[in-house]
């Protein structure tokens, strides 16, 4: 749900995401920020819709971010690895993936404030 994907966002910006480098993070927040609506752009395409992110729009960002994790794959979208890092990349993956209800994917915080828990 929105209220979900709203608390990971300020749980991740308030405490991090584990161990993880910043730019994980980064990805991380880039990929939630872009299916909440608050940045218009998506991470690893740069496309624009001009309307809200639909679960088919994530799924498909999902498969280009996989698709750019590998130095054969478009050179636009390896460029994106290359420009921000494989774990940018990985990032977005994985928040897609959990985004759209992924086996695999994000793993919640343990001290993750849960819907009942606010």
């Amino acid at each position: 749900s929105q209220d979900e994907l709203k608390a990971m966002i300020a749980y991740v910006t308030e405490h991090g995401y584990g161990t993880t480098s910043k730019t994980y993070v980064r990805g991380l927040l880039a990929a939630l920020n872009w299916v909440t609506g608050a940045t218009a752009v998506s991470p690893i395409t740069g496309t624009s819709l001009g309307r809200p992110v639909t679960g088919m729009d994530a799924s498909s960002e999902h498969g280009r971010a996989y698709e750019a994790l590998y130095p054969t794959s478009d050179p636009a979208l390896w460029k994106v690895t290359q420009d921000n890092g494989q774990d940018y990349t990985l990032a977005v993956e994985h928040t897609l993936m959990w985004v759209t209800g992924g086996d695999m994917g994000l793993a919640v915080p343990a001290d993750w404030p849960w819907p009942q828990d606010r």
